[in-house]
């Protein structure tokens, strides 16, 4: 597989909005992007981004959408990667974001994990400002 530094996607699952708005929102330029929502979890294919960005929204207890489930041997499949993780949750629960902390659990591993970017309810102006800071970090651009 060849791989190159400028090869980055976002692949984002939103449930409520808050996710999706926040990549139309965030300045995106130089990134694919890509609403897993519309994909068939048969069809996803993260392809040879060497820099990948997942973005989702928190389910019940802390745990992502059931796509996630059926994107599993796509996920843990991942290897070398540079891999940034978002989503929106609700800080009400004992388990905030916990998405996040599942997909980086199978992730880690065989990838690096350049952040966690947990957020609540619909992206502020603030919001958005640290995302972007984050997703253009020097770290990210190499």
């Amino acid at each position: 597989m060849d791989l190159t530094s400028n090869n980055k996607a976002i692949y984002y699952y939103s449930m409520s909005g808050n996710t999706k708005a926040l990549v139309k929102l965030a300045d995106t330029h130089g990134y694919d992007i890509y609403n897993m929502a519309t994909i068939h979890p048969d069809d996803l294919d993260f392809k040879n981004y060497s820099m990948l960005l997942i973005g989702t929204s928190t389910v019940g207890r802390g745990v992502p959408h059931k796509y996630f489930k059926d994107i599993y041997e796509k996920l843990v499949t991942l290897n070398n990667r540079k891999i940034g993780l978002f989503g929106s949750g609700n800080s009400i629960y004992d388990v905030y974001c916990g998405a996040l902390d599942i997909i980086e659990e199978l992730l880690i591993e065989k990838n690096s994990i350049l952040f966690k970017f947990r957020f609540e309810s619909y992206p502020t102006e603030k919001v958005i400002i640290d995302f972007n800071s984050l997703i253009h970090l020097k770290i990210v651009e190499e």
